[in-house]
C-alpha cells in the first residue's frame, strides 16, 4: 500500500466584489493561478451583480458566488463568509477586488501561519501598475491608532523588507486568518464601513493572545483606489472616526484615564495645525473624530463590554506591540526629508543635500543666542508692561467672555468681543492651561516664529550663505530686542506674521528659485496647481486672521507690503500676472483676515475704530528722527548706531546682482524705501492720515534688509567673485562686511539676559489697590500718555488717552480698546467739563460709572521710569486738584498720580 500526501488545510479565498473595472480579471486570473492544493473560492458580490458573476465564472469556474444586498462596507461583507462556511478548520484569505496574488501567495501565507503559529498573516503589496514599487509591508500602529506605513512613497523593492517579522497589523486588501479565530473575536467591527477594519480585527487578535506576522516573500499586487472609486464618501472623516472608536473601545481600562486625555489633546491639535496648514478637510474631519468621542460614549461603553471577553494576554503586552511616540509624526518626518518644501522641489532637495550640517549650526547659534538673551524671563517670567499684559488664570474665563456677547473691556457693552480672546483660550491647550508659561511663550515665541518665516523666505536664495544671511539679519537687525525692550506686542504679531505671508504669496504667485526665468533679470516662476494655490490660500489667510486679531495694525502693513511688492515684481520685468497675483495674495490674505475676524472686525471702521488700530493721536508730530527710525532705535538698546549699515547692502544688493537675484534686491530695496519713507513722514506728521505706531513700520523695513543681505550673499559667488575685476567687487566686499558688523546692536542685546526689559513696573505697584473689596467693587480712570496707560487707550485730547479698568489685576483683556460706547463717551464729556471749569465736582459725575480712582500713570518701566517719570499732560493734575470730591493723598507712588473719589 502506498502512502498518501498529506491533505493540506482548507483555505477559502473570499473576495467582496463591488462595481469592479477592467482590472477585476487580473485579479481573478491571479486566485485561478494559486498552486495550493486545497482552496475554495467565496465571492461576495455587493449591490447591482450586473455580468459580475459571469466575468468571476469565465476565469475562476469552480466559484461560489453569492449577492449581497446594498454596499454595506467590505467588513460587514466579509462577515457573510462565517454564515456561508460551516466549520472552525482551515483558514479564510479576505481579499479586496483590486488585489492580484502571485501563484504562490497562498501556498507561501499558509506555511508561515503554520511555522510562526501566528493568527493572522499578510503578504507584501506592491503597486498594481509599478510592482517594483512597495505599497505595504504591514502596518506599524501607536496608541493612538494612527498608522505608520513603514515604507515611503514610491519605495522601490529592494528586498530591503523581506524577513518575516511580528507587526501590530496587516492589511485588509489580502489577509490570511484562521477560520477559529475569526469567529472567535466576532470577524470585522460591522460598524466600520471602510478604513481602519484591518486595525480593529488585527488589534482583537492581539487581545486574543493570537500573533500577527507579515510574510514578504508572498506578494501581491493592489490597485488602493477606493478614492476614486467612491467619490461619495468622505474618507478622511470616516478614517478618523473609525480610529477614534477602536481606540476608545479596545484599549485596557487602566490605560483610559491617560490616554483619553492625550487622545482628546492631539486631536484638537491636529485641528489647528490642519488650519494653520490649510488643510480644512482634514481639520473638519478630526473635529469630527473628536465630537464622536463624546457623542458616541453609549455605544464605546457596549462596545467594551461585548469586546471584553476576548481579553486573554494583559493589555501592557497589547501596547508593547505598539508604536511608543507618534506614528503620524514618524510618516510625516520621513516623507519631509524626502521632498522638498513644496512637495515637488527637485532642486530644494538638492540644496538639502549640498547644504550639509551648515544650516542647522547657524540655527543652533540662532537658539543659543536668544535662549541666553532671555535667560532671566525663562525663570522668571515676561515683566508685566506695555502691551505685555497678563493672561487671566482661566482659558474658560475668556472663552466665555468671548461667547457671552458682552464686551467686558471698559463699562461694558454689547459690542462683539475680540476674536483674540477665544484665540488665547484655545492656544492654552498647549501649555497645558498653564497661562503663565503660555504669556512667556506669546512674547518670545513671536521673536522666534518671526525669525523661523524669515529663513523659509530665505529659500528664495538657494545658496546656504544666502539663506543663512536672511536668517541672521532679521534675527539680530536691533528691532525685535528694541520691540521686546519696550513691550510692544503688537508690533512682535507683525515682526512673527510678515515674513510668512510674503513666503506664502510668492509661492502662490510661483515665484521659485528652481524653474525657468521668464526674463534675463526676472523670477524663476512654475506653475501652481490650482490645488495647492487654494492650500496656500487658506494658510494665508487664517495666517493673517489670526495676526489681525492681536494686531489690527497688521492690515496696514499687508496692505503696503502687496502694493509695494507688485510693483517691484513689475518693474524686473516679470510678466503683469504675476505681479497681480503676488500682490493680490496678500491683499486677499487681508480681506479674508478681517472676513474671519467678524464680528469683531467691524469695530474697527469708523474715525474711532481707525484709533484702535494706530493708537491715540499725537499732541504733534513724534519728532524721533530719520536717524533714530533707521537705527530701529524704538526701544532701549545700544550700539544701534552700528546698524545704519545694514543699508549698504540694500543699496548695493541691485547693483551686483543679476538675474534672479537682482528681482530680491529691487523687491528688498522697494520694501525698505517705502516702508521707510511711510516712517518718516509719519514721524514728521507729514501725512494726512495717522499711521501704526513706528515699530509697526519698520517691521517690513527690518525684512528688506534681511533679503538684501541674502542677495548680497547669494550674489557673493556668481555675480561679485566671477565676473571681471571692477566696482562690483569692492561693492560687494564692503556690503558683505557692513552686514557683519551691522548685527553686532542685536547681538548685544542679548547680553543681559531679559532683552533690556525694566525690572520695576506699574502693574507691580498697581496690585496694592484691592481687588473685591467689602465695599464693593469699583472701577479706576486712567488718564493721561497713552503710552503709559496700561491698556489700550480712547481718545480724550490730542496727546491724552483714557481708559477704564474693574478692579482686580490688569489682563489681556485690555490690549483691544474698540470703539467707545455711549457710556465712555459719557466718561469724556464729563472730564472735558472739569477740563473747562464747568464742574468742581467731576467726582460726582464720575461716580455714577463705578468709578473710585483716576490715576495719572507716570513710569510704566519704559514710557517713564521711577527715576525718570513722565511729565503729566500740562494742566491735568491742576484740573483734577481743583475738584473737590476728588481727594489725592499725600503719599503716592512714583509710578503714578492717584485721586480717589470720595
Amino acid at each position: 500500500m502506498e502512502p498518501t500526501a498529506p491533505l493540506a488545510p482548507p483555505v477559502v479565498a473570499v473576495m467582496v466584489v463591488h462595481e469592479p473595472g477592467p482590472w477585476f480579471e487580473q485579479a481573478l486570473a491571479g486566485l485561478a493561478a494559486q498552486d495550493y492544493a486545497n482552496v475554495k473560492y467565496l465571492f461576495l458580490v455587493a449591490g447591482e451583480p450586473g455580468d459580475v458573476p459571469a466575468r468571476i465564472r469565465a476565469v475562476v469556474p469552480n466559484a461560489f458566488v453569492r449577492g449581497i444586498n446594498g454596499n454595506p462596507g467590505f467588513g460587514s461583507a466579509a462577515n457573510e463568509v462565517m454564515r456561508l462556511v460551516e466549520g472552525d478548520n482551515g483558514f479564510f484569505c479576505f481579499l479586496h477586488d483590486d488585489v492580484a496574488l502571485d501563484p504562490d501567495a497562498l501556498t507561501l501565507l499558509v506555511e508561515e501561519i503554520y511555522r510562526s503559529n501566528a493568527g493572522i498573516v499578510g503578504p507584501k503589496l506592491v503597486e498594481w501598475d509599478q510592482p517594483q514599487v512597495l505599497q505595504h509591508v504591514g502596518l506599524a500602529v501607536d496608541r493612538l491608532g494612527e498608522v505608520d506605513p513603514l515604507v515611503e512613497p514610491g519605495e522601490v523593492d529592494q528586498e530591503q523588507h523581506d524577513a518575516v517579522r511580528d507587526i501590530f497589523a496587516v492589511p485588509s486588501a489580502c489577509l490570511l486568518i484562521r477560520a477559529d479565530l475569526f469567529r472567535a473575536i466576532g470577524g470585522f467591527d460591522p460598524a466600520i464601513e471602510y478604513h481602519g477594519d484591518d486595525i480593529d480585527l488585527c488589534w482583537r487578535a492581539h487581545l486574543s493572545g493570537a500573533r500577527v506576522v507579515v510574510v514578504p516573500t508572498a506578494r501581491a499586487r493592489h490597485r488602493e483606489a477606493l478614492a476614486t472609486r467612491r467619490p461619495d464618501l468622505r474618507h478622511a472623516t470616516q478614517a478618523a472616526v473609525n480610529r477614534v472608536r477602536t481606540v476608545a473601545t479596545l484599549t485596557g481600562a487602566r490605560r483610559m484615564p491617560l490616554l483619553l486625555p492625550r487622545l482628546f489633546l492631539v486631536t484638537l491639535a491636529e485641528v489647528v495645525a490642519s488650519l494653520l496648514m490649510g488643510r480644512v478637510r482634514q481639520a473638519g474631519a478630526a473635529l469630527t473624530a473628536l465630537g464622536s468621542l463624546f457623542v458616541k460614549v453609549p455605544a464605546f461603553i457596549a462596545r467594551r463590554r461585548h469586546v471584553a471577553p476576548l481579553r486573554e494576554v494583559p493589555d501592557t503586552e497589547v501596547a508593547g506591540l505598539q508604536i511608543g511616540g507618534s506614528a503620524r509624526l514618524a510618516t510625516y518626518l520621513r516623507a519631509r526629508g524626502s521632498r522638498g518644501p513644496d512637495g515637488d522641489g527637485a532642486g530644494e532637495r538638492r540644496w538639502r543635500e549640498t547644504a550639509g550640517s551648515v544650516p542647522a549650526l547657524s540655527w543652533l547659534a540662532v537658539l543659543v543666542l536668544f535662549v541666553v538673551g532671555s535667560r532671566e524671563l525663562w525663570a522668571d517670567g515676561v515683566p508685566r508692561f506695555g502691551e505685555f499684559l497678563a493672561l487671566p488664570d482661566s482659558p474658560s474665563d475668556l472663552l466665555s467672555s468671548y461667547l457671552s456677547g458682552w464686551n467686558s473691556h471698559g463699562l461694558g457693552g454689547t459690542e462683539a468681543s475680540p476674536t483674540g480672546l477665544a484665540l488665547v483660550a484655545v492656544a492654552s491647550i498647549g501649555t497645558l492651561f498653564n497661562m503663565g508659561l503660555l504669556h512667556t511663550v506669546s512674547v518670545l515665541g513671536l521673536a522666534l516664529l518671526g525669525m523661523l518665516g524669515a529663513y523659509r523666505l530665505g529659500a528664495v536664495y538657494p545658496t546656504v550663505r544666502g539663506r543663512i544671511a536672511v536668517l541672521a539679519v532679521y534675527a539680530a537687525v536691533p528691532l525685535p530686542s528694541q520691540l521686546l525692550s519696550a513691550g510692544r506686542w503688537s508690533a512682535l504679531v507683525v515682526y512673527a506674521a510678515t515674513p510668512w505671508v510674503v513666503h506664502l504669496a510668492r509661492r502662490i504667485a510661483g515665484i521659485d528659485a528652481f524653474g525657468e526665468a521668464t526674463a534675463v533679470d526676472a523670477d524663476f516662476v512654475a506653475d501652481v496647481p490650482r490645488r495647492r494655490v487654494v492650500r496656500l490660500g487658506a494658510q494665508l489667510a487664517l495666517l493673517s486672521a489670526i495676526a489681525i486679531a492681536f494686531a489690527p495694525s497688521f492690515v496696514v502693513v499687508l496692505v503696503g507690503c502687496a502694493v509695494l511688492l507688485a510693483a517691484a515684481t513689475a518693474l524686473v520685468g516679470s510678466p503683469l500676472r504675476v505681479a497681480a497675483v503676488f500682490g493680490g495674495a496678500i491683499l486677499g490674505g487681508a480681506v479674508a483676515g478681517l472676513l474671519l475676524n467678524l464680528p469683531w472686525s467691524t469695530t474697527l471702521l469708523g474715525s474711532d475704530g481707525w484709533t484702535s488700530v494706530v493708537g491715540v493721536p499725537e499732541i504733534s508730530a513724534r519728532a524721533l528722527g530719520a536717524d533714530v527710525l533707521a537705527r530701529f532705535a524704538v526701544g532701549k538698546g545700544s550700539l544701534t548706531v552700528l546698524a545704519l549699515l545694514l543699508f549698504i547692502p540694500v543699496v548695493a544688493a541691485p547693483l551686483v546682482a543679476r538675474s534672479w537675484r537682482f528681482a530680491w534686491g529691487v523687491r528688498a530695496a522697494v520694501l525698505v524705501a517705502g516702508f521707510g519713507a511711510l516712517a518718516v513722514l509719519d514721524d514728521r506728521a507729514a501725512l494726512p492720515f495717522r499711521m501704526p505706531e513706528p515699530g509697526v513700520l519698520l517691521v517690513p523695513v527690518a525684512l528688506g534688509v534681511a533679503l538684501s543681505a541674502g542677495c548680497i550673499a547669494a550674489a557673493f559667488d556668481t555675480d561679485v567673485l566671477q565676473g571681471s575685476f571692477g566696482w562690483r567687487q569692492p561693492l560687494g566686499v564692503l556690503s558683505a562686511v557692513a552686514i557683519v558688523v551691522g548685527v553686532v546692536p542685536g547681538l548685544a542685546a542679548a547680553a543681559g539676559g531679559r532683552w533690556n526689559m525694566p525690572e520695576r513696573t506699574l502693574e507691580e505697584v498697581y496690585v496694592e489697590f484691592a481687588a473685591n473689596p467689602a465695599e464693593g467693587d469699583y472701577r479706576v480712570l486712567w488718564l493721561g500718555d497713552p503710552d503709559a496707560i496700561p491698556v489700550s487707550a480712547w481718545t480724550f485730547q490730542p496727546g491724552i488717552g483714557f481708559a477704564i479698568t474693574d478692579d482686580g489685576p490688569l489682563t489681556v483683556q485690555g490690549h483691544w480698546s474698540g470703539r467707545p460706547s455711549e457710556a465712555e463717551e459719557a466718561v469724556a464729556r464729563a472730564l472735558r467739563q472739569m477740563a473747562e471749569g464747568v464742574t468742581l465736582r467731576g467726582g460726582r459725575l464720575l461716580a455714577p460709572y463705578g468709578i473710585r480712582y483716576v490715576i495719572i500713570p507716570l513710569a510704566d518701566g519704559y514710557s517713564g521710569t521711577i527715576r525718570d517719570p513722565l511729565q503729566p499732560p500740562d494742566g491735568l493734575v491742576e484740573v483734577l486738584d481743583d475738584q473737590l470730591d476728588l481727594v489725592s493723598p499725600l503719599l503716592s507712588p512714583p509710578n503714578y498720580r492717584v485721586f480717589e473719589n470720595t
